[in-house]
């Protein structure tokens, strides 16, 4: 029961990544033609992160209950090879998705910081404009 509870939300959490990383591209695209960077650009950034770091937590408890269920087999004295393989399978399932959510998110969030503009001029740009005025006076 749990187990399907915790592929679900994988599921879920996959698809929220993938409808994050579409918006943030489409919102990225949107200020590169001059819209400015509004809340809604800051916040499927933070989604995307808060994403990135925990479906690997989610997978991984995942995995663990699979092993547990496997493991409550085996000590049940179930040494059935089909009995034991389809709760190992799951849990390399849940790792799957769990490691497949969090990369399609950190590449997402990375992606759409490189496709930003510059929002805040660089300490380079900033020295010499700050030379240039001393240079003025």
């Amino acid at each position: 029961m749990i187990g399907n509870i915790v592929q679900y939300a994988l599921y879920t959490l996959l698809f929220l990544a993938a409808t994050l990383a579409v918006a943030g591209l489409y919102l990225a695209f949107h200020v590169r033609r001059g819209k400015p960077l509004d809340a809604e650009t800051t916040n499927t950034l933070a989604a995307l992160s808060l994403l990135a770091g925990v479906s690997p937590y989610v997978g991984l408890f995942g995995t663990v209950w699979h092993i547990i269920q496997a493991l409550g087999g085996i000590g049940g004295g179930n040494l059935n090879v089909a009995a034991i393989a389809q709760p190992i399978g799951q849990a390399l399932y849940a790792t799957l998705w769990g490691l497949g959510t969090a990369i399609l998110s950190l590449v997402a969030h990375r992606v759409i910081l490189v496709l930003l503009p510059e929002s805040e001029p660089s300490a380079e740009a900033a020295g010499q404009a700050a030379t240039a005025a001393s240079e003025e006076a």
